[in-house]
Formats: structure tokens, sequence, C-alpha cells
């Protein structure tokens, strides 16, 4: 080899022992960068015409290990997930308190229950009254603003899925810009680790957003898809789309007012299809964790009023009152199926027979028939009000009261006392007219329900016949009923709720209508007249706030009653005290939320709707301890290949020290060499 040859060699270990050096130190620089990985880069021989002729180095590359950290970011993406759930459930249980606070609104339906006991015990006591009244106005209160939390929850849960959406379109398009980069620089034999790095970082980022797969080209760009195949990034990024709601209640719902998380490129509603990231946690929450919570204190609400109120509609204050006046509004073409015996009694002051009149249900064409029959009586007038609710009186000085006897009223799966359904002495608000039916849950919109009958839809003085069969669907059950009574403009809609699906009839003009069944479908679902939302709306009847002096607690006698008799006395309390036995006494509650059939006291489903919340925000922190103890090993054991080990790149700057003052000693003999030789020349 000549000296010339040897020189250059020399020269190619100067300039790649600095290279190496300038690596290195990169390395130290970037040593606490987050998300900075490791470069190194391998020596080669240079040879020319299979000579060797010095070193050179490989293109400069990242130490990772991908298999691992693709790993870490799956679980990035669950993690991220679980920890909005459980965020979420620990709001709640602030909310909803805890079994042994006093304040718990389990604590005030066995403080209600009990100001009822005292009333039977001491009938004509206005303290008492004042305490029952006053109890349940804080219950029903607090019943209300439980649900308007657990609605503005969702709006924030909704808005916050609107925030990160907007995060995951601006990192599809960042991660976009650097594949461009990235295959520009592929293109022209380059590389660009640099890049790599700040492209994972923006991965990581996207994957505690939303569960996304991706691979990578040979152009070095990254493809993004969604676990369900769909792309996210290819050639163009995909806009996702997802407007927030600005205000939400229980019927509003996905797909029912609230938007899904539309994908660009097929228009398609991918809202079911994302199973992990924060995405994935805040949908759980706004359409099955809050709504879940608002199905179980729906269920208990609906059912305290109207255990309170069937037995309320059947008592009476003493000195009852001298008019009665419903909660709903009717038309007299309205026509329920009505069976039964109804009593209407007129009292003197003193409890004494003025006039009885006992109904026979079975024989009234409709609403307006019976408030006719009502107003023939001699000293009671019974008329529709402009609001289109019922008003029964007594004339002069007298007094009116009520006893549901053998009377019923059968309307989807419920069937009511006379009194009771129409509302003419409720304790607590009814809630809407008979305009609105929905269904308990279903587990599937389109799956064979295996029942087969005939629903009677009662509108105005007709009825129309809608048949199903064992085959039919949820789904196809509301077709026919749009189908069926789309002239009266009722229609039928399958809603989503939490993980399942209820059906909704609505009379879109407001109009009342009512159902009955000659199969078990009303009853194996729960169809009855209402909404979903009774907690946000239950409240004590502003009358009885007003004068506590009407709140039951005797009973109208349902025996043989003729003018002269003694029809209510004032120390009867038996109506109180058979209220306040309702409280004590288990009632079956069917499935909400999370909390399966049972039958309990209304203070046991109380306390259970606490303690399952509590149990299930437990489990969630302690799957979020142990998952986050895994992400913290698995960033580790990423972190021990990829990131820069400060003693190690310390050692090597020395090893490379020595290599380069080698080469420059090595140089200095080989220039002194070439001296002398052209000095002897």
């Amino acid at each position: 080899m000549s000296l010339t040859a040897a020189l250059q060699s020399t020269l190619s270990g100067l300039q790649v022992s600095q290279a190496q050096i300038q690596l290195t130190s990169n390395n130290i620089a970037n040593v606490n960068t987050v998300g900075y990985t490791r470069k190194t880069a391998a020596l080669r021989t240079q040879t020319l015409n299979g000579v060797t002729t010095g070193v050179q180095l490989s293109d400069i590359q990242r130490t990772v290990d991908d298999r691992l950290l693709r790993q870490l970011r799956e679980h990035i993406s669950l993690l991220s997930g679980q920890k909005v759930t459980s965020s979420t459930l620990k709001d709640t249980q602030v909310l909803f308190g805890n079994l042994g606070d006093h304040s718990s609104f389990s604590h005030g339906i066995k403080a209600l229950g009990s100001s009822f006991e005292g009333l039977g015990t001491n009938p004509m006591s206005l303290v008492e009254r004042n305490s029952a009244l006053e109890r349940a106005r804080v219950l029903t209160s607090q019943l209300n603003t439980m649900s308007r939390n657990l609605q503005q929850m969702r709006v924030g849960a909704d808005r916050d899925i609107e925030s990160a959406v907007t995060k995951i379109n601006t990192l599809l398009r960042d991660i976009h810009d650097i594949n461009g980069e990235i295959a520009g620089r592929t293109a022209s034999n380059q590389t660009s680790p640099d890049l790599e790095d700040q492209r994972d970082r923006l991965l990581t980022d996207l994957t505690e957003l939303i569960d996304i797969q991706y691979f990578k080209r040979q152009s070095g760009e990254v493809v993004i898809l969604t676990k369900t195949g769909r792309t996210l990034l290819d050639s163009v990024p995909t806009t996702l789309s997802h407007p927030a709601i600005s205000q939400s209640s229980a019927t509003v719902t996905l797909g029912n007012g609230i938007s899904g998380i539309v994908h660009s490129s097929s228009g398609v509603d991918i809202t079911t299809e994302i199973g992990g990231g924060r995405l994935a946690g805040l949908i759980e929450s706004r359409d099955n964790t809050l709504v879940n919570l608002q199905a179980e204190i729906d269920r208990l609400s609906e059912v305290l009023r109207d255990n309170v109120n069937k037995l309320h509609n059947n008592g009476t204050a003493f000195p009852p009152p001298q008019s009665l006046t419903s909660t709903r509004s009717f038309v007299a073409a309205d026509a329920p199926s009505m069976t039964g015996l109804f009593r209407v009694t007129v009292v003197d002051a003193d409890g004494v027979v003025v006039e009885t009149l006992d109904v026979n249900l079975a024989a009234q064409a409709n609403i307006g028939a019976f408030v006719g029959t009502v107003n023939g009586m001699a000293n009671a007038n019974a008329v529709f009000n402009a609001d289109g609710t019922i008003s029964m009186s007594a004339t002069g000085a007298n007094r009116i009261t009520i006893n549901e006897m053998t009377g019923a009223v059968t309307d989807g799966n419920n069937t009511y006392g006379m009194g009771q359904f129409l509302g003419l002495n409720d304790f607590f608000n009814a809630g809407p007219n008979y305009t609105d039916y929905i269904s308990d849950r279903v587990a599937s919109d389109t799956a064979a329900l295996g029942l087969a009958g005939t629903l009677s839809f009662r509108v105005g003085g007709a009825t129309t016949a809608v048949n199903y069969v064992v085959g039919d669907s949820l789904t196809d059950i509301a077709t026919a009923i749009s189908g069926a009574l789309g002239g009266s403009n009722i229609a039928a809609t399958v809603v989503r709720e939490g993980s399942g699906f209820r059906l909704q009839i609505t009379d879109q003009d407001g109009d009342n209508f009512f159902v009955t069944d000659s199969g078990t479908l009303t009853s194996n679902f729960n169809i009855r007249a209402g909404m979903a939302g009774t907690a946000e709306r239950i409240s004590v009847r502003q009358s009885l706030l007003q004068n506590p002096g009407l709140v039951a607690h005797a009973e109208s006698s349902s025996g043989t009653l003729a003018v002269g008799n003694i029809a209510v006395s004032a120390g009867d309390g038996s109506m109180a005290q058979a209220i306040a036995a309702a409280f004590t006494t288990n009632t079956t509650f069917a499935a909400a939320g999370n909390i399966s059939q049972r039958s309990v006291t209304l203070e046991s489903y109380a306390a259970e709707i606490i303690s399952v919340n509590a149990a299930k925000a437990s489990a969630a922190s302690s799957q979020v301890e142990n998952d986050e103890s895994f992400r913290l090993t698995l960033e580790n054991q990423v972190a021990s290949i990829s990131q820069v080990n400060l003693d190690e790149e310390l050692a090597n700057i020395i090893l490379l020290q020595n290599a380069y003052s080698a080469s420059a000693r090595l140089t200095t003999v080989i220039a002194e060499m070439l001296d002398t030789l052209i000095q002897i020349a």
C-alpha cells in the first residue's frame, strides 16, 4: 500500500471517529429528551476495486424494539380508557354519597317512610304532615339534582369526545406531514431517525386517544387503521367528526340526540367500533356508565311514585277536600280499557255521607262518559278544565272523597285504579300524559323476541290492532306500529340505551293513546306510559306543599254506604299506615342499569344503587392501579433498549477519543514520511 493510500485510510478513520463522537454527543445531549431513542451507526470497510481503502459509517439507526413498542402502545390505549371510566365512577360516588351517610337518598327514603308512620299514629298532627311533605320534598330534590348532575356529566364527556376527535385529526395530519418527509429522504437513500422519533411520539399520543393498528411501507411511511380495519391514514389522513351536545336529558342517547363519530372516508358512524383509548372511556362513560345510573334512579323514582300514588289516590285527608283535580290531561274521546267499580262520595265537614255513587267503569264508553256520569250526581260536579285536566267538586260546603274499589284501568304493563289513572289525588306528580310509552331494555334490536300476540292501540274512539309473531324483533315491531298508526301520527322507534335497546312510542301531536296486549310483550318488556328521566321530573304535588292539610291519612269507606253513614273519620290513620308499610314491604323492581330484577324494599334498592356503584368504582380503581404498574414495567423495558445510557455513552466517548488520537498520530507519522520522501527526491 502506498503512503498516499495509507493517508487516505487514516483520514477516513479520523472522519468516522469524528462522526461517531458527534453521534455520541447528540445521544448525551438528549439523555432527558422525551421520546428520543439512542442512535448508533455500525462501521464497515471501505473498498475500492476490491482493495481496502479505509472505513466508513453505515446508516444511522435507532435502537428500538418495535414489538415491545407496539405492546406498550396497546396497553397505553387500554389504560387510558380505564382511567376515564374510573374517574367517572369516583365522581358519581361523590354524587350518590355513602350508605352510612345520613344525607344519602337511601336514608331519605327511610326517613320519608318514618314520617308516614308518625302520621298514621297521629293523623291530625300538622307537624307530622309537614314532616312527611318536607322529607318528600328533600328526597325528590335529591333525585332531581342527581339526575341533572348525571346529565351534565354526560354533556362534559361528549364535549371531551369532540376535543379528542379534534386532537386525533390534528395528530393524523402531523403524522401525514412527517410521512412525506421520511418518504422523500428514503427516496434519496437517506435515513431519518429523528423524524421517526418524532413520528413515534405522535403515534403514542394517538394510541392514548384511540385504539389503532399500523404498519410501515417500504417508503418509510406509516399506514394507520382502526382496530376494525377502517383507514385513518394512508396517502391522505381521514377526518373524524363529532359535534358535541350543549345539553342532555335521560331521553338523549346515541343516535337520538347524540351524533356518532363519523369516519369521513366511509361516512360510517364508528362510535361502537372504538374499543380503546381515552375516546373509548369517554364513550363508555357517556353511553353506559352514566346511562345505567340514570336508569337505576329512574326505576327507583318510578316505583316510589307509583307505590305512594296508588295508596294516596285511595285515601283522603280529614276534613276531605272540596275538590279534586287530575294531574293528567284528557279529551272526552279518550277510551282506555276500564273495568270494575269506582266510588265517588260527597260528605259534609264531619265525614257524614251526603251522596255516594259507584261508577261502573265497564259501562263508560270513554273518559267523557265517565265525567258525565260523575257530573250527574246531585251534590257533585265533574268537568274538563281548559288544560284538559278533570275536576270533581262537591257543591256548597260539602267535601268529596273517592275509593278505588274494584276499578281497574289497564294500559301497557300497568293496571291502575281510576283515581290513580287520572291522578286525582296524587302525592307525587305523575309525569307526562299518555302520549309516550317506553319499554325496558332488550339485548338486541334485531334478534327474534320469540313472542306472539296482538297490541291494541286505542286512539280517540278507534282501536287499531298490531300483530306480532314469534320471529319478530324489536325493530320489526316498531316498524309494524309505525306502519299501522302512521295515520294517527304515532311513531315507534328503537332507541339505543346503554348496552341494549328499548322501544319508544310517541304520538307526535301530543294526543293520548292507550295500549293493551293479548300476549306478553308489554309484560315481558314492561311497556308503559312515560319517558326516561323520571328522577329528574319527580316532585311533590304543589297543592299539597301549599296546603299540608290535604295529605291523605284516612280511607273513605269501601263498604255499603248510605246517606247519613260516616264515610271517613278524623282519627283514621289507616292510609298513612298503609303508605308507611309500602316503604318496608318488598316490591318487584324490574332490571335497570347494572341491577337485575329483584324484590326488595325501596330503601334496600336505593342502598343497592349506592353499593353497586361503590363496588364498581373500587374495582375500576384497582384495575387502573394494576395496569398502571404493568405500564411502568413495559416502559422500563422499552427504555432499557431505547433510552440513552449516560455511563455507556461516556465510556464510548473515551474509546472514540482514543481511536481519534490514534488516527491523528498515524496521520502525523505518514505526513512526516511523505515529507522525507519529498526531501530525498
